[in-house]
């Protein structure tokens, strides 16, 4: 699929699915990593201080938070060639130019188990769409089949324009359960109603989700602070900026009067929990 036809679909529908973007060898190996990273750090996580919705609750799927700070593996799906441009196209549109940066603020997988009731329809702007640009686009690559009995991610095709947001427990007939091959990626507008839908089976159905944003929005989690020097070091400048070390807030206005840097800053020293 072209970029300018992933761009027309997103725009048009809030959504786009592009398949046969990542191999089953290299699905596989994503799922390895992602196991071993769930069964290391899961015991440490932080419980949630916010339980008034159900999408906070992880008792039924297993996650793994800040991929970019675990393996250098993962940053080629953060900047996949199948994929960058057009979250950039929809991004960029109407900023200045029409080239400002764009930044990945959050960046996680989950895997649903058995019996879970699915998410409440939700979008991840933090603000419905309303026919504006849009200010965050969301690649999920599926590493597993989505599937109805999968939980595979369901969507209401328009509600990207919507001027509010989903009622609480509701389906809506215009629902649509997005079902697509092992290897795919579903992009979207992050105004789009959506949330993954009922677990029926036993089978995996893990996801890398990547939301991306326009470079002046607060990231899920501060990057600044959480990644490791031997990572950084390894990365180019653009996978640098992509996380957002050239528009890190100046710490006050004798080092930095402007909100961008001309250069990648370096991260506070950090080591994940062993």
């Amino acid at each position: 699929m072209a970029v300018s036809d992933i761009v027309e679909g997103v725009k048009r529908e809030g959504y786009a699915v592009v398949e046969s973007v990542l191999d089953g060898e290299a699905c596989a190996r994503y799922k390895a990593m992602l196991e071993r990273d769930y069964r290391r750090y899961s015991p440490h996580y932080a419980g949630s201080q916010h339980t008034d919705h159900s999408l906070n609750d992880k008792s039924q799927e297993k996650v793994v938070y800040n991929m970019h700070n675990k393996d250098i593996d993962y940053f080629d799906l953060f900047d996949h060639p199948r994929v960058l441009p057009a979250v950039a196209a929809l991004l960029q549109e109407g900023s200045y130019n029409d080239a400002e940066a764009f930044n990945l603020l959050n960046i996680s997988a989950r895997c649903p188990r058995r019996g879970s009731g699915g998410q409440q329809l939700h979008l991840d702007s933090n603000l419905p769409g309303r026919d504006s640009y849009p200010l965050i686009v969301v690649a999920l690559f599926m590493l597993d089949d989505f599937s109805r009995d999968s939980g595979a991610t369901r969507i209401v095709p328009g509600s990207h324009r919507a001027a509010g947001y989903a009622e609480n427990g509701r389906h809506y007939a215009a629902e649509v359960i997005v079902e697509a091959p092992q290897g795919s990626v579903l992009i979207f507008n992050g105004a789009l109603w959506h949330g993954g839908s009922a677990k029926r089976n036993d089978a995996d159905r893990w996801a890398v989700i990547l939301g991306y944003g326009r470079w002046f929005i607060k990231p899920s989690f501060d990057f600044s602070a959480n990644m490791p020097a031997a990572i950084y070091d390894q990365l180019s400048d653009a996978r640098k900026a992509l996380l957002g070390f050239d528009c890190c807030p100046p710490k006050d206005e004798f080092t930095r009067i402007t909100r961008r840097s001309s250069a990648c800053e370096r991260p506070q020293a950090y080591r994940l929990p062993l």
